[in-house]
């Protein structure tokens, strides 16, 4: 149990203590410097060690507390203390990259409310918890893979790696339950537009949907084969009915049909 609660709260302060996320950037950078990427493994994992180490005794709320509030007397400090516009704009983005993780954590929290929501409402309890676990390994991933992605390679490797520990967890975990219930709709959607389709269709008697789906006109297809046909030709012009144009009416008026005897 008491393993089990140290891991607790050491993904809490992962997740939600700026001082954890610094001291593990910190680490990863400076055994970076020194080593390369040498046992990366090793010195990404003695990182988040030595950074769960010298915050489990700090309170949290408060380091979260006083990492907000001091966001914008930091960044005019920095903007002060920096010279040029090039100086300025890195001291700027460098305290706002050591908040990242925590900010980046918050707004995902607030994206995620909705999503949790959704789950109790359409699965119960039991499928609201597993959705919770489901968003908090998401956030973890994505807020581990920051911090290993800022200390390799500073602000800009920190949304990489953060792109990266997401995709890594949702393959693992699953899509959410908001991803799965859009997809659903999509397909209850579409199954929908199609009957309809089909059901306009096969209303309209002229019109017909070839292999390749494009509708055109339903030309009226012949009843008689091929042979039939011939047959009936053969029929007609052997005789069987009699000289074909003894059977026309305008040749028979008009005197046409005596130019076959003349002939």
């Amino acid at each position: 149990m008491v393993g089990i609660s140290r891991i607790l709260k050491a993904g809490g302060r992962l997740l939600f203590d700026p001082k954890f996320q610094d001291i593990a950037t910190d680490t990863i950078k400076a055994s970076k410097k020194s080593m390369g990427y040498k046992n990366i493994h090793k010195q990404i994992g003695d990182a988040f060690i030595k950074a769960e180490q010298k915050t489990k005794d700090t309170k949290l709320l408060q380091s979260m507390g006083k990492s907000l509030t001091s966001l914008f007397p930091d960044i005019s400090k920095s903007w002060k203390a920096a010279s040029g516009f090039t100086g300025k704009s890195k001291a700027v983005l460098g305290q706002l990259g050591k908040r990242m993780p925590l900010l980046g954590v918050l707004l995902s929290v607030g994206i995620e409310i909705p999503n949790i929501i959704s789950a109790f409402q359409d699965k119960g309890f039991g499928g609201g918890l597993i959705e919770i676990g489901k968003s908090t390994a998401r956030l973890a991933g994505a807020t581990a893979g920051f911090i290993i992605g800022a200390g390799l390679g500073g602000f800009v490797g920190g949304f990489v790696g953060g792109f990266i520990g997401d995709w890594l967890v949702s393959k693992v975990v699953g899509k959410s339950h908001s991803e799965k219930k859009a997809e659903a709709e999509a397909q209850v959607q579409s199954t929908m537009e199609q009957q309809q389709h089909t059901g306009a269709i096969t209303a309209n008697p002229y019109v017909q949907t070839g292999n390749n789906g494009i509708s055109g006109i339903n030309y009226v297809q012949p009843t008689m084969t091929p042979q039939q046909i011939m047959a009936m030709q053969q029929m007609l012009y052997s005789g069987g009915f009699g000289n074909p144009m003894d059977q026309d009416f305008m040749a028979m008026t008009s005197g046409i049909n005596r130019l076959n005897y003349l002939c």
